[in-house]
């Protein structure tokens, strides 16, 4: 597995000790601000795939905009119990991204990959998967970590995932670069449809 190799007593262990607790922080925000504005501007609230949601903190952003259903996975039981202590109305399930599939016939208006997508092998094979549960219309947010370093694994990881969604099979409706001056952090961010 790239990345950390995470399971789920690990990830527990970390939410329960507060590890995961930087991502309420207000550095932390603009990027789910983004994800949250172009699920808005594309009408992609109907259904959405949130993949290693975590607290599911996302569904802040997106409830006020009448967000419909909303699915969000993790391997944390932990984090997966705060998401639905916070948010009632959304279902949490435990699952892998590796391995998860969705109900006989289930799709989405949006997939959601928030920092998920280094903790897999082979980022083009997952997002093809996925792109099968998109519906008509559908959109799939990509966003990653980029660390300072440009020769490092994150890196290569990132253009992994950006090469497997363009070409003819893909339209890609934004591209940015997004930098917390303040947390000294920059993330890769991309809005796809199938083409």
């Amino acid at each position: 597995m790239a990345g950390n190799a995470l399971t789920p007593d690990g990830l527990d262990t970390e939410y329960q000790a507060g590890k995961w607790d930087f991502i309420n922080a207000l550095d932390e925000q603009a990027r789910q601000g983004i994800v949250a504005a172009w699920l808005v501007a594309c009408d992609s609230l109907s259904s959405v795939l949130d993949v290693g949601c975590g607290e599911g903190n996302l569904c802040r952003y997106l409830l006020p905009h009448g967000l419909g259903a909303y699915l969000g996975t993790d391997l944390s039981e932990a984090a997966l119990s705060a998401a639905a202590a916070e948010f009632p109305d959304a279902t949490f399930q435990v699952a892998d991204f590796n391995t998860f599939r969705p109900d006989d016939g289930e799709t989405y208006s949006a997939i959601l990959f928030n920092e998920v997508l280094s903790y897999t092998q082979d980022q083009a094979e997952q997002i093809g998967r996925y792109r099968a549960w998109l519906r008509p219309g559908g959109v799939m947010v990509l966003s990653m970590y980029a660390p300072a370093r440009e020769t490092s694994g994150a890196h290569k990881e990132i253009a992994r995932a950006w090469d497997a969604t363009e070409g003819p099979d893909w339209r890609c409706l934004d591209d940015l670069v997004l930098t917390s001056r303040s947390k000294h952090v920059t993330w890769k961010m991309r809005l796809v449809t199938p083409a």
